[in-house]
């Protein structure tokens, strides 16, 4: 996102309105993203870029996926990991 220096934000009602549109949209974006870019490697992360995850559990069975919410857990273990061992691949990959 950047600063809304030109326009106006919409009103609740229109995003409303447009929101299945957004929602469309933006999972064909995403898909035809992933397929563009899924073999990228050796990106470099650079002071104020931003990185996000979102950690995903698949129910296959029933073709749902739910946002987990252990975070704050798998954050703690790989922190542990990276301390334990500075030179991992992990921890190199997160300081190139």
């Amino acid at each position: 996102m950047g600063l809304l220096s030109e326009g106006n934000p919409l009103s609740w009602e229109k995003t409303q309105e447009l929101a299945d549109h957004v929602r469309e949209h933006g999972v064909t974006q995403f898909i035809n993203l992933y397929h563009r870019l899924k073999h990228r490697q050796g990106d470099i992360l650079k002071w104020g870029d931003e990185v996000e995850y979102i950690i995903v559990k698949f129910d296959h069975k029933n073709k749902r996926a739910h946002v987990s919410l252990k975070a704050e857990e798998l954050l703690t273990i790989l922190n542990e990991k990276e301390m334990k061992d500075p030179g991992s691949e992990l921890s190199n990959s997160m300081v190139e």
